[in-house]
Parts: structure tokens; C-alpha cells; sequence
């Protein structure tokens, strides 16, 4: 019993390991000067040392987030990042500007089964590519930028 247990917990943490989106593996393929960094469940946790149980069930909801800041990124490659993501079955959520940037929120899965959110951010300082892993609300996802942004 313990040798299927440790069977099944190591196949689930290597589908884990691999479970970023095909949209964003293309993206740090085309764009290999990115400027790339990963947050997982346990960088969230360490950010909460203040106890804050929102930031706590946030932390729960959310495996992983890889994000590129892509330098040069055209219009062109915008397009292309948008008909990415629909053929990949996310479907667009919002766009909203904020403070001078422009954002496009891109959900996978469906109500009852959220797999991630895809964000792509631009300003005038640049453009960065955010892939979530798990399934936080749209809430949850401005509390942890607001945590990071202060952290």
C-alpha cells in the first residue's frame, strides 16, 4: 500500500512539474530573452506572515505561476498570442486598464472546472506573459499581485 501511494504521489508531482500551459512554453521558446521567474504554492505560503486567512485560501487554490516579462513584443505577437490561447481552449474573461496598463485575462477550463489563467500585461514599461496553474477567483488573483506588489 505505502509503494502505490508513493507511485501515485510521484506521477502526480511530475504532471505537476509539466503542467504549464503550451501557450507559455511557446512563448519562452520564441521569446528566449525573457526575463522568466516561477511562484509556487510554498513561495505563497512564506508570503503570508502576516496570517492573512485570504491569502492563505489563495495560496491553497494556486500550484504554480510562471511569468516572462518579454521585451519588443509587437502587435503581431499579440495577435498570435490570442489565437495561441483560443486554440488551446482558454477562453477570454476581461480586459481591463489599470494604472496605465492594459490587461487581458484569459481562462481555461469552465465554471465548474477551472484549470488557470493566462494574463498578458502591457504597459509602457513592457509586456509580461502570467500563467496560472490552479483555480483562484478573479478576486483572489488581485489580492496576491497587491501581496507582491508590497511584499
Amino acid at each position: 500500500m505505502k509503494l502505490l501511494t508513493l507511485i501515485t504521489t510521484l506521477l502526480f508531482v511530475g504532471h505537476l512539474g509539466n503542467a504549464q500551459s503550451k501557450v507559455m512554453k511557446k512563448l519562452a521558446e520564441v521569446y528566449p530573452d525573457a526575463t522568466t521567474f516561477m511562484i509556487y504554492h510554498s513561495n505563497l505560503t512564506m508570503l503570508n506572515q502576516a496570517d492573512d486567512p485570504e491569502l492563505a485560501e489563495l495560496a491553497a487554490t494556486i500550484d504554480k505561476i510562471k511569468v516572462l516579462t518579454i521585451p519588443n513584443f509587437t502587435k503581431e505577437a499579440k495577435k498570435q498570442l490570442v489565437s495561441d490561447l483560443e486554440a488551446h481552449d482558454f477562453e477570454a474573461l476581461m480586459t481591463v486598464k489599470h494604472e496605465g496598463a492594459d490587461v487581458l485575462v484569459y481562462i481555461n477550463g469552465d465554471d465548474d472546472d477551472i484549470e488557470g489563467y493566462f494574463l498578458l500585461v502591457q504597459s509602457e514599461e513592457g509586456t509580461m506573459a502570467i500563467d496560472v496553474l490552479g483555480s483562484p477567483s478573479a478576486k483572489q488573483i488581485g489580492k496576491i499581485i497587491d501581496t507582491v506588489k508590497n511584499n
